[in-house]
């Protein structure tokens, strides 16, 4: 005996995979970009600032994309002495900014640009102690060797190109 039959229900459950479009693609890979880049901007910032810098470095200005300058003061700083450091720093923060991350590197990288960027830096310091009384003449010579003996090591840079530099860069300053 049979009883009523049953009408057969087939499944038709197919398993459709949605095929990525082109707009969502794009939307994941800047998500992700915007999460690595916001990463970054966090953790390099963090780590500059809770690693220690060289001992012999009284601060250091670190110039990051979409940030702009970050600065490192060594806590031994006292008096004049943490005043013209702060001087010193506070050019190479502006030329982060007005220069660009991307173009302060590339300044930074070279032997050339490097003794301009300091040559600048160091220039603001003498036109500040020359404005309150010091020699000039002799600021600029320290000024050349502190480049020669501390920046440009192992006859990097010849001492004429260092002063011609320094010439340059503190020529136009006058003191105030």
């Amino acid at each position: 005996m049979s009883g009523p039959r049953r009408p057969r229900v087939r499944a038709n459950f197919a398993v459709r995979l949605a095929s990525p479009t082109v707009s969502g693609l794009l939307s994941a890979a800047a998500t992700l970009w915007a999460l690595g880049a916001i990463s970054l901007m966090v953790v390099i910032p963090s780590v500059f600032l809770l690693l220690p810098f060289s001992a012999q470095a009284d601060a250091v200005t670190l110039c990051l994309p979409g940030i702009g300058p970050l600065q490192q003061f060594s806590g031994d700083l006292e008096g004049d002495q943490e005043e013209v450091v702060y001087i010193h720093e506070s050019v190479h923060a502006e030329q982060c900014r007005w220069l660009g991350a991307t173009q302060y590197a590339k300044r930074y990288s070279t032997l050339s640009g490097r003794l301009t960027l300091e040559a600048e830096a160091f220039c603001a310091e003498v036109a500040v102690l020359s404005g309150r009384g010091a020699a000039r003449e002799r600021l600029i010579d320290r000024t050349v060797e502190t480049l020669v003996t501390s920046y440009f090591e192992g006859d990097q840079m010849p001492r004429s190109e260092v002063l011609a530099a320094v010439q340059t860069a503190c020529g136009g300053m006058q003191a105030d």
